[in-house]
């Protein structure tokens, strides 16, 4: 009866353990740095990343997602990793001309009612990579900027779930973008 009740005061601490080391393997810690994807994410908030990966064979990410990348994939670019939003898929094509970003001709606009940008760019995404872009459409750490154009999907570190710091923003991003759309 004591091994009994021995196993049974250390079962949470096992289960916790199994949990916390399961958590590291599937999500990470990211502190946004840079204003890049406002009002979408402002600077310094503490965002919780899955660590999903993408490719032709694995999936592709969906279009509107918010994606990170590794900071050595992006260091023309960027000093720390990028987040950015996933508008152009492969094969699609993408067209920035008079203030409009079209894909495959039509008006692309974020969900939460982002839209537009400046300067021109007409291509198609090549099989294994995606075009992002920044909410912040001021900032063209993104796929405008020729030192990274288009981005392959192997450097994509994972997706942005949560907004967790400050406490009155935690939620997801998708939340958020519900919440600028009305």
């Amino acid at each position: 009866m004591q091994g009994y009740n021995q196993r049974r005061r250390r079962s949470p601490y096992a289960i916790a353990f199994a949990l916390a080391v399961i958590m590291f393997i599937l999500v990470a810690p990211e502190v946004n740095e840079g204003k890049g994807m406002e009002p979408t994410i402002k600077e310094g908030q503490f965002l919780v990343v899955s660590k999903t990966g993408y490719s032709q064979n694995r999936g592709l990410p969906d279009r509107g997602k918010v994606i990170i990348m590794e900071k050595g994939a992006c260091r023309e670019v960027s000093e720390d990793n990028l987040i950015a939003r996933v508008v152009g898929l492969p094969g699609d094509e993408v067209e920035i001309s008079d203030g409009k970003v079209l894909v495959n001709g039509k008006e692309y606009v974020t969900p939460n009612g982002i839209k537009g940008s400046g300067g021109q760019l007409k291509l198609t995404v090549p099989e294994s990579d995606v075009f992002i872009l920044c909410d912040n459409r001021k900032i063209k750490n993104d796929s405008r900027n020729s030192k990274l154009g288009t981005v392959n999907m192997r450097d994509i570190k994972g997706n942005v779930l949560l907004k967790v710091w400050p406490f009155s923003d935690f939620g997801t991003v998708a939340d958020s973008e519900k919440q600028k759309a009305k």
